[in-house]
């Protein structure tokens, strides 16, 4: 979760970042062409699908650092290790949903863009997924992971929902125009404040930026949970979450993950070195935990 200036906390939503998105002099987002290649390098996706709406293949992930596997990789912690994703990873470790989605339709090999961004906003996904669609033109899957990034802490948040859930929405209705047979699915909030705050409580001594007085600050003092605003920061999780559930009203390719991802198991193992990515054990619980909703909204079996 990228964080405004009075907000300390930036472990559990895995994606506290230094870098933004960049925009161009029109005010549109740029967006470069950074697929998922079966390596897990950064760049266009290793095969271009051909368009055809009636039989679509394929995976396409939009969103921000939780997708992209930033500080997967502790001997790179500040690179982006497409590898490590749980969303379109190749690495075995994880086993990532393209992975079991290939196992399970193996057409789907080869056939994956991931257009996540570090930093990345709500409002930055419709441009991503026109960019994936440039890759994977009629996917059968689209994976959608945002909210973090969009949670201020400072007081407004009620009255940005609204704009959150229309910028979501209009990714939704982009990958549904062009793909009329996907299913998209949109991921809520990896883990809870709460089990994350006690894993971070086992720690000899708590990381100072976690420490604070201002809203979201999980921490008051080393290793003394503030409760108070660990149950705030999960109102406002759970108030993005709905806004994400009102995005698939009326649209039936649109899934949520029933709260698949808010159930991920907070451990410091499950976090690289920064204590606000996921590790690869992170994101290999991630992808354990969301494929029964992916497999249910695509009909697959779900063991």
């Amino acid at each position: 979760m990228l964080h405004p200036s009075s907000t300390v906390w930036r472990g559990l939503a895995v994606a506290v970042l230094a870098t933004v998105v960049a925009a161009c002099a029109s005010g549109t987002p740029a967006v470069t062409e950074r697929g998922a290649r079966p390596s897990g390098s950064a760049g266009t996706s290793s095969t271009t699908s051909t368009a055809d709406p009636g039989h679509p293949v394929g995976v396409v992930a939009v969103g921000h650092s939780g997708m992209t596997g930033f500080h997967s990789d502790p001997n790179a912690p500040d690179d982006d290790v497409f590898a490590n994703s749980w969303a379109t990873g190749t690495n075995p470790a994880v086993d990532s949903i393209y992975a079991r989605l290939t196992r399970a339709v193996p057409e789907t090999a080869d056939h994956v863009a991931n257009l996540a961004r570090d930093g990345a906003e709500a409002a930055l996904l419709p441009y991503q997924a026109h960019d994936a669609l440039r890759l994977v033109p009629t996917p059968r899957l689209a994976l959608v992971q945002i909210m973090d990034n969009d949670i201020r802490c400072d007081g407004t948040d009620s009255a940005h929902l609204a704009e959150f859930r229309a910028s979501v929405r209009e990714a939704v209705d982009v990958l549904v125009a062009a793909s009329p047979k996907v299913s998209v699915v949109l991921v809520s909030g990896a883990g809870r404040p709460a089990t994350y705050a006690a894993a971070i409580a086992a720690l000899p001594t708590t990381p100072a930026d976690l420490v604070g007085t201002g809203p979201c600050a999980l921490f008051k003092a080393n290793k003394t949970v503030n409760t108070t605003e660990v149950n705030h920061l999960t109102r406002l999780m759970e108030a993005y979450e709905a806004e994400l559930a009102k995005v698939c009203t009326g649209v039936p390719q649109c899934h949520t993950d029933a709260g698949a991802a808010t159930r991920v198991v907070d451990s410091l193992d499950a976090y690289g070195t920064d204590l606000g990515h996921q590790s690869v054990i992170g994101h290999a619980r991630t992808a354990a935990a969301v494929w029964p909703e992916v497999a249910k909204a695509l009909g697959l079996p779900t063991g």
